[in-house]
């Protein structure tokens, strides 16, 4: 009797040591699972523009509409889509999610029928900008000449 209480003792044992062995696999998949999702969501997060050059694009949009023009190409800049690089006329670099391009031709053409003086520190925040086009804005000022500052910051083009 007592070699067969042994034997029962084992079965028993090996049965609550495979049930421990199950629930910690199946806590580890879970951990697994859940930095699988946080990873998941923090990567989602990571591929926006900078918060820095977002609101720059913001207040170009903003200093626009101040100025009276109505651009369709700029309605869907919204400041609930934290992605600006998918923005109409906005264009980054790939890796960095950087701001590398902006074409705001045509914003103010003909909106307002009068010249605009554009504020050229509406750009400072874009430090990986290359190419700038402005045309088709009746912009007026310094921005047509050659020595101008973003002239020589950027490929510009103003018409």
């Amino acid at each position: 009797m007592h070699a067969e209480d042994n034997s029962v003792y084992k079965r028993r044992l090996g049965f609550v040591v495979c049930e421990a062995e199950g629930a910690l696999l199946r806590m580890r998949q879970l951990w697994v699972w859940m930095l699988l999702m946080a990873l998941a969501f923090v990567n989602d997060r990571c591929h926006c523009c900078l918060q820095e050059e977002r609101s720059g694009l913001l207040e170009i949009k903003a200093w626009f509409g101040h100025a009276g023009a109505a651009s369709s190409e700029l309605r869907g800049w919204d400041k609930e889509d934290l992605n600006c690089c998918n923005w109409s006329g906005v264009a980054c670099y790939n890796t960095a999610n950087r701001v590398t391009g902006l074409v705001l031709s045509g914003v103010n053409d003909g909106a307002l029928g009068k010249d605009l003086y554009l504020n050229a520190s509406l750009f400072l925040p874009f430090k990986e900008l290359d190419y700038l086009d402005l045309s088709r804005n009746h912009l007026v000022g310094g921005l047509k000449n050659p020595g101008s500052l973003l002239s020589i910051l950027f490929s510009v083009h103003i018409n």
